[in-house]
């Protein structure tokens, strides 16, 4: 019996299938940061020095995000939508195995000498920088996708992400509030020109909750009943310091989601008079295999439902200078700088092309 990989690839000329295969190999990226998080994980504990090299993927991820190729092609049409549907369930199962793996390992760190208490800090730090990352950009990227297909077996697996980071909530609110309300006064995730991240993320994070609440009460309870049921069973499986750790995972990659947020659309208000597109390009290749078409954000929100290989680069609006790993360090550490460096690019006029590079 043939697999569909091989009657597919039957079907189309040698030059076609090579071309395929370089976007697979692209966003098969995706991949490498959950599998680099669970080889720690389950190879650990570590000692002090090996658990920070661990690091190194995290680090090498966001320097060819900064300064590797731009990517600004559609995927071929003719390329079958099995393949990139596969990737949304792989990402799935790894989230769950590096949850329990992260469990597992932390439950295992010794703590009796003053030796084991720096090297349990090491791998405390090194868990805290692959697994929050991970859980940004494999689980809440992912996650978005798959709360806007069609599918309810596809949403509910986004909803299990959130779940993970404890932000189930948002499968409700960025459709009943951002989608719905983009660039209002109702929408939660798009930064005011005159608003720091801080700030930003103050009010996103409580409007977001707000907006869930009030539109499906019902809904967001479930969800709160299984954030909240995940997190009993972990501290009761492995311990006190597993449940900190999976609390301290989850605000990390909400707190990366929201610089996510903050720089997508900032500025692009619907009463400023700056509003020229809907969001911000960014035509980093490393961004859009990592996160999963969510680069191309303003043909998303002209076709939210569109799976995320079917989207396009598009030419109107204002254009980050770097990808979104560089842009997430930059707003969290210096948002002052960022909107400084922004400003003078949300000019009122509309239509335009805007070409920008790092000052």
């Amino acid at each position: 019996m043939s697999t569909p990989a091989k009657t597919f690839a039957e079907g189309i000329p040698g030059a076609a299938r090579q071309a395929l295969s370089l976007w697979w190999l692209g966003f098969g990226l995706c991949l490498f940061l959950p599998a680099c998080t669970l080889a720690f994980l389950l190879t650990g504990p570590h000692g002090a020095a090996s658990a920070l090299l661990w690091t190194l993927p995290v680090w090498l991820l966001i320097a060819a995000d900064h300064w590797g190729p731009a990517e600004r092609r559609m995927v071929p049409q003719a390329a079958p939508g099995w393949f990139f549907d596969g990737l949304l369930y792989a990402l799935v199962l790894l989230q769950i195995l590096n949850i329990l793996g992260m469990g597992w390992m932390v439950a295992r760190l010794p703590w009796a000498t003053a030796a084991d208490w720096g090297t349990g800090c090491a791998n405390l730090v090194a868990l805290r920088i692959l697994v929050g990352t991970n859980s940004c950009c494999a689980a809440i990227a992912p996650a978005h996708e798959l709360i806007h297909r069609r599918g309810r077996f596809q949403r509910l697996l986004g909803r299990l992400l959130l779940v993970t980071v404890g932000y189930d909530h948002f499968s409700i609110a960025h459709r009943r509030g951002h989608h719905a309300k983009l660039g209002g006064a109702g929408d939660p995730s798009t930064a005011r020109v005159d608003e720091d991240y801080a700030t930003f993320l103050r009010r996103s994070v409580a409007a977001q909750w707000r907006i869930a609440w009030r539109a499906e009460r019902g809904s967001a309870l479930l969800g709160l009943m299984a954030e909240t049921g995940l997190a009993l069973a972990f501290g009761w499986a492995f311990g006190p310091l597993a449940l900190t750790m999976l609390v301290y995972q989850a605000v990390v990659a909400v707190k990366l989601l929201e610089a996510v947020n903050y720089f997508q659309h900032f500025g692009l208000t619907q009463d400023s008079g700056r509003a020229g597109a809907t969001a911000w390009n960014c035509d980093s290749a490393v961004s859009l295999f990592m996160f999963l078409g969510l680069t191309r954000h303003a043909d998303h929100h002209r076709h939210a439902a569109t799976p995320y290989p079917r989207l396009r680069s598009l030419d109107a609006g204002p254009a980050l200078p770097c990808g979104y790993l560089w842009a997430a360090i930059w707003v969290k550490n210096h948002s002052a700088g960022y909107r400084s460096w922004a400003d003078p690019f949300l000019a009122p006029t509309r239509g335009q092309t805007y070409m920008s590079r790092m000052p």
